[in-house]
């Protein structure tokens, strides 16, 4: 059943200013729908909804409606409820114009906008809507950037401060920070211990002897580690874009710069140095192995103190542990390596080979191959008579070669024979093949492969099915928390 939508969206404010609640838009939005229609309200309300940016939970399920004929018709407060992107408002536009759904807006009450004066109207709000934002984020960015070059925070108040305030609670502009003892204890304690612990060592410690946090949470890694990355601001110092560029703060520094450099200095000697992983890796089993609830299972890799585990995971919601990739790669390359061509299979081929080499041979092909064999005879004499030099000798042999190399083996028993080793026993094979090599061979031979419980089940492919054993070959789980 198609409804009417209303869409209602509140960006992020200050408590104190002023706004249209979501009550309010959805009370004018209902004005406009003829009694007794089915509604459904869409909010984007909460945290900050920007405008600009599509990425809302909300936005999206518009979107969704509507592409799916469940709306008859959009209303809304005004349009930079919508958004405030010029791009996003002209695609969803031309949506409703292809569905033929109307846009009723509160603040325009009448207004069409599917005629010529209608959409130049709608393109011109729309224009108007990004000019504000654009305007909004300029005037930002230069307020953030005054406040940097007069070495004062930005953003909320960090962890040991407090934003000073005047006698009517109002906060004192210029900003300024003031230190909150209790807190900037904390803050040294957490530096001083970092020299001796790690991030998870030193919160589970900071638990142990009941130190509180601003918001009477537990601490964790991440609260310590944003203590730690905090360490120039803790120095006195204020910081732009993660350390690009920094200068002077005018706040009280809890930190002296050689804590400071000693924590610094501390913590970057516990550190092991090593190899970076690759960025690439390959994953034998990509696109093959499954999980036992039918998913295809993925690749991934945690790397940790300068090394690296591969796993393969599945994406669904199953209890199915991580299935450690090495043991089962393994595994694989094992069974692979026990396949063998039985030799009579091997005899009866050569022999189907030799009988078809006794008809008559393609004439085009043998005639081809044995002028290039008379132009290199050509070739020869004439650089023994001084007609070609040494190095345009090279290249003609060089290149008649390459061509002849392309036609046809002519005596392919022996081709046969010096290949037997390859068609007999694959060990050999498996064990000097590069890891692209052995994934190629793998989806050659395997049609799928089922992980269950740290084993893996192999359904080899059609052609490999009778040279190969069927059964379940089992990987160690190993350790699947790194």
């Amino acid at each position: 059943m198609r409804q009417h939508i209303i869409y209602v969206r509140r960006s992020y404010k200050e408590a104190t200013a002023a706004d249209l609640s979501d009550e309010q838009q959805e009370a004018a939005c209902r004005a406009l729908l003829p009694p007794g229609a089915a509604v459904r309200v869409i909010s984007d309300s909460g945290g900050h909804q920007s405008g600009f940016s599509a990425a809302r939970d909300g936005y999206q399920a518009l979107l969704a409606a509507v592409a799916a004929g469940e709306a008859a018709a959009i209303a809304v407060y005004d349009l930079s409820r919508l958004a405030r992107n010029a791009r996003l408002m002209l695609d969803l536009q031309h949506q409703l114009e292809r569905q033929q759904v109307p846009l009723l807006v509160a603040n325009l009450p009448g207004a069409r906008f599917d005629g010529a004066t209608g959409r130049y109207l709608y393109g011109q709000l729309c224009l108007a809507a990004q000019l504000q934002r654009d305007l909004d984020s300029e005037r930002m960015t230069g307020i953030q950037r005054r406040l940097f070059e007069d070495g004062r925070h930005r953003g909320h108040d960090p962890f040991g401060y407090r934003s000073a305030r005047d006698a009517q609670g109002r906060l004192i502009h210029p900003r300024q920070l003031v230190v909150v003892p209790e807190e900037a204890a904390v803050v040294r304690t957490v530096w001083t211990g970092l020299r001796e612990l790690s991030l998870v060592e030193l919160a589970t410690w900071l638990n142990e002897q009941g130190i509180q946090r601003r918001t009477k949470l537990p601490w964790t890694a991440e609260a310590t580690k944003d203590i730690w990355r905090r360490g120039l601001f803790y120095a006195g110092r204020v910081v732009l874009h993660r350390g690009l560029d920094d200068r002077p703060g005018t706040h009280e520094p809890i930190i002296t710069s050689t804590e400071y450099r000693e924590t610094v200095a501390a913590v970057a000697a516990r550190r092991r140095l090593g190899a970076k992983p690759k960025p690439f890796r390959s994953y034998l089993l990509r696109g093959l192995l499954r999980c036992s609830c039918g998913r295809r299972m993925r690749g991934e890799a945690r790397v940790q103190r300068g090394g690296e585990r591969r796993y393969y995971r599945c994406p669904g919601p199953c209890s199915a542990r991580l299935l450690p990739a090495d043991p089962a790669e393994e595994a694989v390359l094992a069974a692979v390596s026990k396949g063998v061509l039985p030799a009579s299979v091997v005899d009866a081929a050569r022999d189907e080979l030799r009988r078809r080499l006794g008809t008559p041979t393609d004439r085009a092909e043998r005639d081809r191959r044995q002028e290039l064999e008379a132009r290199l005879e050509r070739l020869r004499r004439q650089h023994e008579w001084g007609d070609l030099t040494d190095s345009d000798y090279r290249a003609k042999r060089a290149a008649v070669a390459t061509e002849m190399a392309g036609l046809p083996d002519g005596n392919k028993v022996v081709l046969f024979d010096r290949n037997r080793r390859v068609m007999t026993s694959l060990a050999q094979n498996v064990a000097a093949a590069t890891p692209q090599q052995r994934a190629e061979l793998a989806r050659l031979l395997i049609d799928r492969a089922v992980a269950t419980d740290g084993a893996v089940a192999i359904e080899w492919s059609g052609p490999a099915r009778p040279f190969f054993e069927t059964g379940w070959w089992v990987c160690p789980q190993g350790d699947s928390n790194p």
